[in-house]
């Protein structure tokens, strides 16, 4: 994917992002439902899941394509990624999810950087 453009990468960076918002909207309903068993570890693979595709598309991203938006879009998304990935930690080790930091905090202003 050489003649990725920084559109491009900007836009599949969103899919990204999207994903892990969908599965972090997954374990929020799973602690509100107080999920057990085979629920929860149907959340746990939908998290699994979305992350493995969110690396995937994070990988594909050529140097080319690498703007200064594009590398700060790919930071929050990461950032993002990680977040997710030490709930579905807790999760897995049936420990409480802190509901405080459950929002989606990570919007697409990344005023931040």
């Amino acid at each position: 994917m050489p003649d990725l453009s920084p559109a491009s990468a900007l836009r599949k960076l969103q899919q990204a992002q999207a994903g892990l918002k969908k599965a972090r909207q997954a374990i929020r309903a799973a602690r509100e439902s107080e999920a057990e068993g085979e629920a929860l570890q149907r959340v746990i693979r939908v998290g699994w899941s979305s992350l493995t595709l969110c690396f995937r598309l994070l990988a594909e991203i050529p140097i080319e394509a690498a703007s200064e938006p594009v590398m700060t879009k790919q930071l929050a998304v990461q950032r993002y990624a990680t977040a997710l990935l030490v709930r579905l930690r807790r999760l897995a080790r049936n420990e409480p999810i802190d509901a405080s930091g459950d929002d989606d905090d990570l919007g697409d202003d990344d005023a931040d950087y």
